[in-house]
């Protein structure tokens, strides 16, 4: 059936039956080569990824598929089952692989496609995209996952160290209230508005009977299954979930992979990437938040006029996707390698906005991360972070997951209104006291350690982590880390999060509880990042038990995750000897 703007409906069957929506835009009387894109949001409306320098609002809809169908594409976007008029129960991931392979099987048997279809799609439509690379015959020709697809979501985009992150229960609430409206149910969706979600996170985990989702059963039922899912087990195995990296380093898919340092999906890209290293692949790695490219500004921080891609880039993301993609219909030469930007330069002062300038340039490298990285360790101790191995006190600091650590910025989607992510001055909220008595932060349940004042410039490139020596009074604790760039006398800029629950220091598929003031050895990793370290500046990193709401609260009782249970307070001591430090290893480039 034939709408306007020269699009045409149509009803695809699945293999089981189910009918899914699907718009097609351009000349259905010429064979051309298709781009599918699958989203959950509506296929009439776009997001933010679609808004580009200088724009008040995203591109519409029809704007987009011109700029697909100019390029000599039919360009087609599809509802995902249970979502906007496409039939079937929505079940969050798990239902893309199916479903993605059997829309682009469909399309190779159209009359007006010439057999190349390829994906595009951002952040769940990411997800559609990498879920049916590898997945059975019906693969896509090229794709183009921009901030999303999992690797392995029980590692990153769900859970991350065993913890799961809170913006799948502020996505599900989101998304509930939308799918509401969308129904006509506006006094559902009004009164689920009128919630108080900081409340209801702080009164987690949600289960039925006990959520603000009860009217949204499909969202309430998805979240409770990740919630509730806490070893890493078949579960987090489904394609959609997990992609298998043997048959991703087989793939000859042309790929161009998009992500930021602000992103929860940056982890899950940049495997995604590096499993598919013998494919023609490009990465682009950036410093904003979700999608946010259209300004320089991330969080409260400005990042300089050439960190928008049309500036530094030579093109917006649009353009530079149109592009590859019309390279890899043609046979031509493709853009290969990582394109990514260092942070960092800035003089720390404010612009006219009130944003710190922060800086940064674009990199180049063959792979990620770049060759030329060396690994360089700094003791936490009292307070300190030192290439020396001294023997010192162990630093003491209590839990109360009734009063968590709260977060600000960090690789964060979908958070809002509770949570922003991106980069923001840390002393904010974390006030440091120095004086003879050493180093530490005003809140007592935070260890802060930092460097001395940088003789020459340090820049790293990769993923941040900390190896530590723990003991709790509590069968089950977190770790979390946080790596800070501190200006003289400045701004205290967050560049990195990472998070551990303890119960999985020996491995994600087996809980191990701890034993009371036994002292264990755990190691965790924060997310990736890039970032120039000025001369005089100072490398800190902060040490807690808690990064909340970014991720959910752990009641300390060792009990199974997901259920709602007694909180209890913990003591927990972090020790650093010289024949046993607890170090920091940052990622250091050669200075060019």
């Amino acid at each position: 059936m034939k709408d306007a703007a020269s699009r045409c409906v149509f009803s695809v069957p699945m293999r089981d039956g189910v009918q899914l929506a699907l718009d097609v835009y351009g000349p259905l009387e010429q064979r051309r080569p298709v781009v599918l894109e699958r989203t959950p949001y509506g296929r009439r409306r776009t997001d933010q990824s679609e808004r580009y320098a200088g724009m008040e609002k995203s591109l519409p809809r029809d704007r987009v598929a011109e700029r697909f169908v100019e390029a000599g594409f039919i360009y087609a976007v599809q509802d995902c089952r249970g979502c906007g008029d496409s039939e079937g129960r929505f079940s969050k991931y798990l239902q893309e692989p199916k479903d993605g392979a059997d829309t682009i099987g469909w399309l190779r048997r159209q009359a007006w496609c010439d057999g190349f279809v390829a994906m595009t799609g951002f952040s769940y439509g990411a997800a559609c995209q990498m879920s049916v690379v590898g997945f059975e015959q019906e693969e896509p020709n090229a794709v183009t996952p921009d901030c999303g697809g999992f690797s392995d979501a029980y590692r990153s985009g769900i859970r991350q160290g065993g913890a799961l992150a809170m913006k799948q229960a502020t996505w599900a609430h989101a998304q509930a209230i939308r799918d509401l409206v969308a129904s006509g149910n506006v006094e559902a969706a009004d009164v689920l508005r009128a919630q108080d979600l900081q409340h209801w996170l702080l009164d987690s985990p949600w289960i039925a009977g006990h959520s603000p989702l009860e009217s949204a059963v499909e969202h309430r039922d998805n979240l409770a299954a990740f919630w509730q899912a806490g070893e890493d087990s078949d579960f987090w195995r489904a394609p959609g979930l997990w992609t298998d990296k043997a048959k991703l380093a087989q793939s000859r898919t042309p790929s161009f992979f998009v992500t930021s340092w602000f992103d929860t999906s940056s982890v899950s890209v940049i495997e995604n990437f590096q499993a598919m290293r013998d494919a023609p692949n490009r990465l682009v790695i950036g410093p904003w938040d979700h999608g946010a490219r259209f300004t320089n500004v991330s969080g409260g921080v400005d990042f300089g006029r050439r960190s928008v891609p049309e500036n530094g880039l030579v093109g917006s993301m649009l353009d530079l996707r149109l592009e590859w993609l019309r390279a890899v219909r043609d046979g031509q030469a493709l853009p290969l390698g990582v394109t990514y930007f260092e942070m960092g330069g800035g003089d720390g002062g404010l612009d006219a906005n009130g944003c710190i300038r922060h800086g940064g340039r674009w990199r180049k490298a063959a792979s990620w991360p770049p060759d030329d990285c060396r690994a360089m360790t700094l003791q936490l101790s009292e307070g300190r972070l030192d290439t020396d191995r001294v023997t010192a006190e162990p630093s003491r600091w209590i839990s109360d997951p009734g009063s968590p650590v709260p977060t600000l910025g960090g690789a964060i989607n979908s958070g809002e209104p509770v949570m922003s992510g991106g980069m923001w001055d840390q002393n904010a909220v974390f006030a440091i006291v120095e004086d003879a008595g050493g180093i530490r932060c005003q809140r007592d349940d935070v260890l802060v350690f930092m460097s001395a004042p940088l003789e020459e410039d340090v820049v790293i490139a990769g993923a941040p982590f900390v190896d530590v020596h723990v003991s709790a009074d509590r069968p089950d604790v977190d770790i979390t880390m946080k790596l800070i760039d501190c200006y003289p006398g400045g701004p205290a800029l967050n560049l990195s999060d990472g998070i551990l629950r303890l119960r999985y220091r020996e491995g994600f598929d087996a809980a191990v509880l701890l034993t009371p003031s036994e002292i264990v050895s755990a190691r965790v990793i924060g997310t990736p990042c890039a970032n120039l370290f000025k001369r005089g500046h100072r490398i800190r990193v902060d040490i807690a038990a808690s990064n909340f709401p970014n991720f959910d609260i752990n009641p300390q009782t060792g009990g199974p995750q997901g259920i709602p249970q007694q909180r209890q307070i913990a003591e927990i001591k972090l020790h650093s000897t010289a024949g046993q430090p607890s170090l920091l290893t940052l990622p250091v480039r050669t200075v060019q």
